[in-house]
């Protein structure tokens, strides 16, 4: 009684039995179901972040501390990290806006006056606003000596709709130029496609797993893909941008139960290049995001070096989020504490806040 109470919470259509139900496709151009039956046995995945709001924080009183840290001769670097690692970046905001106010000097100008290295660049990012920063980072991905499409997809699949406005925002203040504009001139075809699709977050809300949905969606994709001479792609496209996270994976799951292929292989056959790639992401974020993040993170400091902008990249944007479920699948997978790693691969005053911001 309680999971079909749940069901109705979380699903807008219901029928009063299941006996006289039945699912219909309303068509590829919309990716929904209409007079459908529901059986559900499993609930969203719930993630957590190491980093939260801190409570009773006064902006002002975390100003001071930041002025006295770095005023005069040396920097008292134990806390300045406190300061920044011990609230969230919308509390930053206030920290700065407060600093602004008390001292009539730009926090990240002194910020940058005082640091430098690894260490300055991760602080100065702590400190931006987020939607300035994940600009910045998407820039850089789409700027550089070929396209970035990990920091591309990374971004535009974890944001919500408010989320991707600021970035898209930040992005045309900073730039001078949409993201649309540049995402355009720099990628072509389905891959282009698919990232404007992800640009317009038209994906479900969380919600419980459908599993007829599920079956409905496997066999969907395999008659416009498998079964039939050409692909079509649009479809794909849209199954693949639209379903929640976990019921996406709920349909790769039961395609491997109906056809005995994983939806990977399936994609193979179907897809190359960038867009393969790309959709092959979605699959990956879908399945389990945290080994996925993980896996980015072992390899930004396995072999000779460290891939310092990506080791940055994913523990700022995920530290609110799902760090805690990104460190026990790191712990899973690699049998040490991605801690641990962090403490042999990275040295000094960086080192802390990376650890401070995991911990």
């Amino acid at each position: 009684m309680k999971l079909v109470i749940l069901a109705v919470l979380f699903v807008s259509v219901v029928h009063s039995t299941e006996d006289h139900c039945h699912q219909s496709w309303t068509g590829s151009g919309s990716c929904g179901y209409s007079n459908a039956c529901y059986k559900t046995d499993y609930f969203k995945s719930v993630y957590h972040g190491t980093i939260q709001a801190r409570p009773n924080f006064q902006a002002s009183q975390e100003a001071e501390k930041l002025h006295k840290a770095m005023d005069g001769a040396g920097t008292k670097d134990n806390a300045v990290i406190d300061v920044l690692t011990s609230c969230n970046n919308e509390q930053r905001q206030l920290v700065a806006q407060a600093y602004k106010q008390k001292y009539g000097k730009d926090l990240i100008k002194v910020l940058k006056s005082e640091l430098s290295g690894d260490y300055e660049d991760v602080v100065v990012h702590l400190v931006e606003p987020s939607a300035e920063y994940e600009a910045w980072l998407m820039n850089e991905a789409i700027s550089g000596l070929g396209t970035e499409e990990d920091v591309l997809i990374e971004i535009l699949s974890f944001r919500n709709k408010t989320q991707l406005e600021g970035v898209r925002k930040a992005y045309k203040n900073k730039f001078g130029k949409t993201l649309a504009e540049d995402i355009d001139s720099d990628t072509s075809g389905n891959f282009q496609k698919l990232l404007l699709k992800l640009m317009k977050e038209d994906r479900d809300e969380p919600h419980v797993v459908v599993e007829s949905f599920a079956k409905s969606d496997a066999r969907f994709l395999h008659q416009e893909g498998e079964d039939r001479l050409g692909t079509d792609d649009d479809f794909f496209m849209s199954v693949f941008t639209s379903r929640s996270w976990d019921q996406l994976a709920a349909a790769c799951k039961a395609y491997e139960e109906i056809y005995g292929k994983t939806m990977e292989d399936a994609l193979g056959k179907e897809f190359s290049g960038d867009i393969l790639y790309g959709l092959k992401k979605l699959v990956a974020f879908s399945r389990d995001r945290a080994v996925y993040f993980a896996d980015k993170l072992h390899e930004a400091m396995s072999g000779m070096g460290t891939d310092d902008e990506t080791l940055q990249r994913i523990i700022i944007t995920h530290c609110e989020v799902d760090m805690l479920e990104i460190k026990e699948a790191y712990r899973n997978k690699y049998g040490r504490t991605l801690g641990n790693m962090i403490r042999d691969d990275c040295s000094g005053n960086y080192k802390r806040v990376l650890l401070a911001l995991i911990n």
